[in-house]
């Protein structure tokens, strides 16, 4: 059993509120703490959270900035998982399609897509904003 406490909450509803996005560590401190306080529990209960599967920790691929976000316990491993690189939105393909578009890519270029892989381009929004 998880021991609760009022910050755990706070960051869990925070970002379940929000889970179309990702955060940063900073922007989930600014969001749940007043003043910046108590950082270090923040940062040591994000990384329990992911640990217990409820967030997913984002990364660019190329630098070390991650982000975080609310997945609830669901199984990220077994379906792929589109991004947006302008508002970080994350969109879950369901798992039928993932599998199609692996058997896809494997038949036309030879490539095994790891597990739970994000494709990474631009959302209808913020793609109408550049236009």
């Amino acid at each position: 059993m998880v021991y609760t406490t009022g910050k755990r909450e706070r960051i869990i509803d925070f970002l379940s509120d929000n889970s179309e996005k990702s955060y940063t560590l900073e922007e989930i401190c600014e969001a749940i703490t007043e003043g910046g306080k108590g950082k270090s529990t923040v940062y040591r209960l994000v990384s329990e959270l992911v640990g217990e599967g409820i967030l997913t920790r984002l990364s660019d691929g190329r630098t070390r900035h991650c982000t975080y976000q609310y997945v609830g316990g669901e199984l990220c491993h077994t379906h792929l998982h589109l991004k947006c690189k302008g508002c970080g939105r994350l969109v879950h393909l369901d798992h039928e399609l993932s599998e199609e578009l692996e058997r896809t890519v494997r038949q036309v270029g030879g490539f095994r897509i790891d597990e739970g892989a994000f494709l990474f381009g631009t959302c209808r929004e913020c793609a109408e904003v550049k236009a």
